[in-house]
């Protein structure tokens, strides 16, 4: 029982320190804020968890039995580390597929786009760096109004369901169309009124960046898990976000 205690202690110490990393990495990179619980940031890291602090330790306990010998422990902990390994790049890899790469303003908010849904058109995401350095980049959609580029437009939407947030040949530069999108800034008063946690948060926001409320424009953000006004100044440059008090599909 102390060799396979001593043996599954090991193994989560060095599973824990995988995870750290890759928290950091999630928090920092894939999924900087607000989008770490706005687009699945938080569901990406129990997965990750459940595989690496949990599959293979779990694994090394069962397995790891001092009436072994050392090359049945030796190709047991090997066979252990292969199938968490394999686990955790699967994990892994649909983390990454989900980030997101894209916020794009469409009709009255912003949507996240993640990674999957512009590489699974057989585009590269590439094609977003004209838009800035760093994911995920801002831009503005409209819809068109007519002619071969509705038709595109159309067919996208309803033969290959491609949302419209989600088709790149739409997207413009957002400092471009900057005074369209603040034609859709909300009532953060009448919101604030109506939730203390987030009047709460602004303001926190709003000492941060030494600005008032009547200074900005507050923007809503919908994504998959949960909902957020962006909080831009007058010049459009984002300065944060706070959690908006709605799910999903209320706005």
């Amino acid at each position: 029982m102390t060799n396979r205690c001593a043996a599954t202690s090991v193994h989560f110490a060095a599973s824990l320190i995988v995870f750290l990393v890759l928290v950091g990495i999630l928090l920092y990179s894939w999924y900087p804020s607000p989008y770490f619980s706005a687009s699945g940031g938080w569901q990406g890291l129990r997965l990750v968890a459940a595989v690496d602090l949990v599959l293979g330790p779990l694994m090394t306990f069962i397995f790891v039995k001092k009436e072994k010998s050392p090359r049945e422990l030796v190709l047991d902990i090997g066979l252990v580390v292969l199938v968490q390994l394999t686990a955790l790049g699967w994990g892994v890899k649909a983390v990454y597929e989900q980030r997101p790469v894209a916020v794009v303003f469409l009709d009255s908010s912003f949507y996240t786009v993640p990674a999957l849904a512009i590489t699974s058109q057989g585009l590269d995401l590439e094609l977003l760096d004209v838009f800035g350095e760093y994911k995920p980049v801002l831009v503005y959609a409209a819809r068109p109004e007519g002619g071969e580029e509705y038709d595109r437009f159309a067919r996208a939407v309803n033969e290959d369901r491609i949302p419209p947030h989600e088709q790149p040949w739409l997207y413009r530069p957002l400092s471009d169309n900057f005074s369209s999108v603040v034609r859709s800034t909300l009532d953060i008063e009448e919101i604030m009124a109506a939730n203390a946690d987030m009047k709460r948060e602004l303001e926190r926001l709003l000492e941060r960046t030494g600005s008032e409320v009547e200074d900005n424009y507050y923007l809503a953000l919908t994504s998959r898990y949960r909902n957020s006004v962006l909080v831009f100044d007058s010049a459009g440059h984002l300065l944060g976000s706070v959690s908006a008090p709605y799910k999903t599909g209320d706005l």
